[in-house]
């Protein structure tokens, strides 16, 4: 009987350190997921700025609309960051000169602006996170192409006195003259922003990104027959502070 007895208090004994040792697990497995749905998003992620699409669907035109292809990796308090960047600067197209008038046609001469950016970026950023947000802020290293262009078209339009009304470029017409010039640019970007939990491996980046950048002229060249463009653009010192990015990133 005695024996029957230790042998069932024996057994209660273990049934009892087993169950702690299970209640143990199971609140360090709920800590463990707790902790996890904090930082879901350390390692591996790729993504694509969609700003410029958000510009284009509401109607508006953006300053310069920057498209990049980013992969970042993720620690729990810091951010790596590698970007290849293609940035095109919005310029009004307003100019229009009068070439001349002769019976009843009148001669208009249109000019045209395109410059344009082909970057890379490398940059570490600083993290901290509140439960499915992520802020940060960083700084990083800008290299790349910067292509400066500028052209003018000459076209006839009827004339039957003044005002001139319905003066519409015609469509395929050719350039009369041309300047480019190609550039090296250099520079640094400050990154302020919050990445957004969308799903267990889906970020949404929201970020204001201004940049300073030095573009130093490699080569230029030109055709332009009513010696428009005199001289050649100088190097110069350039800051934009109108750059807000949404970055939409998966992870793996």
């Amino acid at each position: 009987m005695k024996r029957f007895i230790i042998i069932c208090l024996s057994m209660l004994f273990a049934l009892s350190a087993m169950a702690q040792e299970e209640n143990a697990q199971m609140a360090e497995d709920t800590t463990k997921t707790a902790q996890d749905s904090i930082v879901p998003w350390t390692g591996n992620m790729v993504g694509l700025n969609v700003y410029p699409a958000f510009g284009m669907l509401g109607g508006s035109v953006l300053p310069a609309s920057k498209i990049f292809f980013q992969y970042r990796h993720m620690w729990k308090k810091t951010n790596l960051r590698f970007s290849v960047n293609y940035i095109n600067y919005f310029e009004d197209n307003d100019r229009m000169d009068i070439v001349g008038i002769e019976d009843s046609l009148i001669t208009f001469r249109e000019f045209s602006n395109l410059f344009y950016t082909l970057d890379f970026r490398v940059g570490v950023e600083h993290a901290y996170h509140m439960d499915n947000f992520r802020f940060y802020y960083g700084i990083g290293a800008i290299a790349g192409y910067h292509y400066f262009g500028k052209e003018y078209y000459v076209y006839d339009r009827p004339f039957e006195g003044y005002p001139i009304q319905n003066i519409n470029s015609p469509v395929g017409y050719q350039k009369a003259g041309w300047y480019r010039a190609d550039m090296l640019k250099v520079g640094a970007d400050i990154t302020l922003g919050v990445d957004i939990l969308l799903s267990e491996n889906v970020i949404m980046s929201v970020q204001y990104a201004p940049e300073i950048a030095y573009y130093s002229r490699l080569a230029s060249e030109r055709e332009d027959p009513a010696a428009i463009f005199v001289g050649d653009v100088e190097d110069y010192l350039d800051f934009r502070a109108d750059f807000i990015d949404v970055v939409l990133s998966i992870g793996f």
